[in-house]
């Protein structure tokens, strides 16, 4: 058998579920390889093929929590001061742990962006609703000189 072939043979032998929860409890596909004795390419192609392909994916969404977790714990411990850590270190480790699970999972993306438009690209009407109440308010605060509130028409 090729080196491929063992590298494979080892894979099969421990499984897809038992590499699945390690990438969920946050190790990386290096520390993983590393650990098995194969390569990382042969690893993440492992993990790609047909019918492993869905569970590994979703398994590497799961990561995200443990690789914020990651993080949280090195700033704990530099915070601590007892472990010789230094904080700007720290605060670079949790920050790559934090874009790990950005990677990982997009509800722990900081920022996105996001494009509105109307038909034909054009700009989007906005137009505001203001309750007889509000506009009853905006009237009162107007009477008691409060000349900057205006009260805008109500729109049925």
């Amino acid at each position: 058998m090729n080196a491929k072939g063992e590298s494979q043979a080892k894979l099969e032998a421990i499984g897809i579920e038992a590499i699945c929860d390690r990438i969920e409890e946050g190790e990386s596909q290096a520390e993983i390889a590393r650990g098995i004795g194969v390569g990382v390419s042969t690893l993440s192609e492992w993990l790609n093929k047909e019918g492993y392909s869905e569970r590994s994916a979703r398994a590497r969404i799961l990561s995200a929590e443990s690789w914020l977790d990651r993080g949280l714990a090195m700033i704990t411990e530099a915070c601590d001061k007892t472990g010789g850590i230094d904080a700007s270190a720290a605060k670079a480790y949790a920050q790559e742990c934090a874009r790990r699970a950005a990677l990982r999972n997009p509800k722990y993306v900081e920022r996105t962006a996001h494009e509105l438009s109307g038909p034909g690209g054009k700009p989007i009407e906005l137009t505001h609703t203001v309750s007889a109440e509000t506009r009853g308010l905006l009237e009162s605060l107007s009477s008691i000189g409060a000349d900057s509130c205006t009260a805008p028409p109500v729109q049925d």
